[in-house]
């Protein structure tokens, strides 16, 4: 956000309650839109991540590795 302008949640609330009906309604389709596209970023950036562990644990696996890994890991957790 640039510095020179800050604005605060009091600020938008007071902004949009001196709207009039009709820019309020376009306020409102606006923002819904909005939460979606945000909702819909955050479902794809999980994904994203899922998919990418699911395949590094796939790679880990086929090498042995994630054996390895958790065999260490049981040794140091009895110490």
């Amino acid at each position: 956000m640039n510095k020179n302008f800050e604005m605060k949640i009091e600020d938008i609330q007071q902004a949009i309650t001196k709207l009039p009906p009709d820019e309020l309604t376009r306020f409102r389709e606006w923002f819904r839109e909005y939460e979606i596209n945000a909702d819909t970023r955050e479902l794809t950036d999980s994904k994203q991540i899922r998919e990418t562990l699911r395949r590094l644990r796939g790679s880990l696996k086929g090498k042995g590795v994630l054996k390895t890994l958790m065999e260490e890991r049981r040794k140091e957790s009895l110490l």
